[in-house]
């Protein structure tokens, strides 16, 4: 009975984690000068790596940057608006347009050489393979009594 409680109480505590780091995430993201929107993400541990699918329709790969700094992939990007023609005013506007920035920080090692990213459908998924643990054959030295 203990066990399942101790469970419960900290699945609970990790979705209450999981729900502060996404409203700080809100909260900062929008105060940063020129960010219009905050595409979806999902991201994933796989045996191989990561994976990071982030959705994006409307937005053309000319339009996308991925650059790796150290343990963090900045994202960023921008989504054009695109109305069609003879239109005389616009009746109801949910989609965002403008400039995007997310910000990840990568909690494994991995080959940055290995990286690779593919749009395709208005999801954008992106690759980061482990980095293979580096071996070394350690000489094991006799030291003389002295």
């Amino acid at each position: 009975m203990h066990r399942v409680f101790k469970i419960r109480i900290m699945r609970d505590f990790d979705h209450l984690e999981e729900r502060m780091r996404r409203l700080m995430d809100n909260v900062f993201d929008f105060q940063e000068a020129g960010v219009s929107f905050r595409p979806p993400v999902d991201f994933y541990e796989t045996s191989q790596g990561l994976v990071l699918r982030m959705e994006l329709a409307g937005v053309t790969k000319e339009d996308i940057s991925l650059t790796l700094h150290g343990q963090e992939l900045v994202i960023q990007g921008k989504r054009r608006p695109v109305h069609p023609e003879g239109v005389s005013r616009c009746l109801h506007h949910e989609i965002n347009y403008g400039s995007f920035d997310r910000r990840f920080r990568i909690p494994v090692a991995i080959d940055p050489d290995g990286l690779q990213a593919r749009y395709l459908d208005g999801i954008l998924e992106v690759f980061l393979p482990r980095k293979a643990p580096a071996s070394k054959r350690i000489l094991v030295r006799e030291v003389p009594e002295s």
